[in-house]
């Protein structure tokens, strides 16, 4: 694992870079320089990146870059933006159980919602590439917004793929996906197939098989 400063290993970098953290932001926030909420963020473990082929470089909100090279243990904090380079892709596990895996050439921030009647929706704000997700253990909620949809999962597997132009292809393995843009929402369920368009709804799902959208998720999730 690398960074732009300095080389740790995986297993130390959380304890080493933690309590550092919590006391320069505490400082800071007694001058006035960070918000609670800006803090917070900074401190929220989400998952970690376990394996990269190629180039997976996670961009830090004070502005570090680290990479993965292999299989490893990268710690991945809401705010953080990932990022694969080309003939690249990346594997991450979220804590509460959710798989990601990332194709070439894919870019997203990780953020996250809090309803009291919820809990913590996690969100990947996906600006262009394609993602394989799984939801492991039960219902999980999650969201990935593209510049034209959003799909909504709690308990499923899907390919999410988004052109440059932010057409946004969803292909469902397994489970139901709320397939939305601005103009409608509908469920799309196993075996199927929906295109996101801007400024139209979602397309009708479509029956398709769905070998040939994910083969190109097992060589990073072996």
């Amino acid at each position: 694992m690398k960074n732009n400063r300095t080389v740790f290993s995986p297993n130390t970098l959380p304890r080493l870079t933690r309590p550092l953290l919590a006391g320069i932001c505490g400082i800071a926030m007694c001058m006035g320089f960070l918000s609670t909420s800006q803090v917070h963020a900074a401190e929220v473990l989400v998952g970690n990146a376990i394996n990269a082929v190629g180039e997976f470089t996670v961009f830090r909100t004070d502005g570090i870059q680290e990479q993965l090279e292999g299989k490893g243990s990268l710690p991945l904090y809401e705010g953080d933006r990932v990022k694969t380079g080309k003939g690249s892709q990346g594997l991450m596990e979220f804590t509460n159980g959710i798989q990601v895996a990332l194709n070439e050439d894919t870019d997203f921030l990780i953020l996250s919602r809090w309803e009291s009647d919820k809990g913590i929706t996690r969100i990947l704000r996906l600006a262009t590439g394609e993602v394989w997700v799984k939801t492991m253990g039960g219902p999980k909620p999650l969201e990935i917004e593209t510049p034209v949809a959003t799909a909504a999962v709690k308990s499923t597997e899907f390919d999410l793929k988004v052109q440059p132009d932010g057409q946004t292809t969803l292909t469902v393995v397994e489970g139901i996906v709320e397939f939305g843009t601005a103009f409608g929402t509908c469920p799309i369920r196993t075996s199927t197939i929906s295109y996101g368009n801007r400024g139209k709804k979602c397309t009708k799902p479509a029956p398709v098989d769905v070998a040939p959208n994910v083969a190109w998720t097992q060589g990073i999730r072996q």
